[in-house]
């Protein structure tokens, strides 16, 4: 069991070695690829959620508005 992982340790030192450089190219391009997906992704919620707040506000005064409305005693007319 343990000389299995130390080979594996071996044999993942030896892979960074020879081939590290390339491996961090492609993590970098991967990277900068994914935070750019990330990014717009987050700005494509942040819009939805502004408009769903923005109805939920609208709703929200209008159903307080009714109530308001609705409780508010009659006035007096003379």
């Amino acid at each position: 069991m343990v000389s299995r992982f130390l080979l594996g340790a071996i044999v993942g030192g030896i892979a960074v070695y020879v081939w590290g450089d390339e491996i961090r190219r492609l993590v970098n391009t991967k990277g900068q690829t994914a935070r750019l997906a990330a990014a717009d992704t987050l700005q494509s919620v942040q819009s939805a959620a502004e408009q769903l707040l923005d109805s939920a506000k609208g709703h929200v005064s209008s159903t307080l508005e009714a109530g308001q409305e609705a409780i508010r005693p009659p006035r007096n007319i003379r």
